[in-house]
């Protein structure tokens, strides 16, 4: 697997085309199309058309390339902790594992979901 590329699905539900270029991702786990994330996360504060979740924190919606040049990989973490590092890459396999329908069950994606919520509400503090 070079990249994930085409990996992923879109979580609008009238959408769910692979992704590829260029997603949204937010907060609360879920992961858009191009289109549907220009479109629905136009305005401010945006609802998850996922989960109806309000978005309104400045790091609540991200649009990422899904296949970044090799220059930015090798320095989008550079002078980073190992510990932040690590941390980064444990949270970004929890959402490809939630994404890809893994071996996570109902009871696991929301222990997920809350766990998420409440070091989110940490970090607000």
């Amino acid at each position: 697997m070079s990249n994930g590329e085409g990996l992923l699905m879109c979580n609008y539900k009238m959408c769910r085309k692979k992704l590829s270029g260029y997603a949204w991702v937010t907060a609360c786990s879920h992961i858009f199309c191009d289109k549907h994330g220009t479109g629905k996360f136009s305005h401010f504060p945006s609802v998850c058309p996922a989960c109806n979740n309000t978005l309104c924190g400045k790091l609540d919606i991200i649009r990422t390339e899904l296949n970044p040049a090799e220059e930015y990989k090798a320095i989008v973490l550079a002078g980073l902790a190992p510990e932040t590092v690590l941390d980064i890459s444990s949270r970004a396999l929890a959402f490809w594992t939630y994404q890809s329908g893994g071996d996570l069950s109902n009871s696991k994606r929301k222990h997920y979901h809350s766990q998420h919520e409440w070091k989110r509400s940490n970090m607000l503090l």
